[in-house]
């Protein structure tokens, strides 16, 4: 398994439409968009990671305004923010 990490994680880059680059970080969250969850910390924090040139992929449902929230960033920042709802 963890010989394919690498060619996994550039097949999910690029199946996102993220630059494929195996030496940028890449965070996933699944999970329901509810603060009970943590989504919120999650989306607040998007923007720092960004800065430092992490990739993150948010699949899950919940709020209508984390989703909103999670599709803003997105359009911010297409190179490096996904949000599947």
């Amino acid at each position: 398994v963890m010989d394919a990490k690498p060619l996994l994680k550039e097949a999910l880059q690029a199946a996102v439409g993220f630059p494929v680059d195996a030496s940028i970080p890449l965070i996933g969250f699944i999970g329901r968009l509810e603060e009970q969850k943590g989504s919120d910390i999650l989306a607040e924090a998007i923007p720092e990671f960004i800065q430092e040139n992490v990739q993150i992929i948010v699949l899950g449902t919940g709020k209508k305004n984390m989703e909103k929230q999670l599709e803003m960033l997105e359009i911010l920042y297409p190179d490096n923010a996904r949000g599947v709802a």
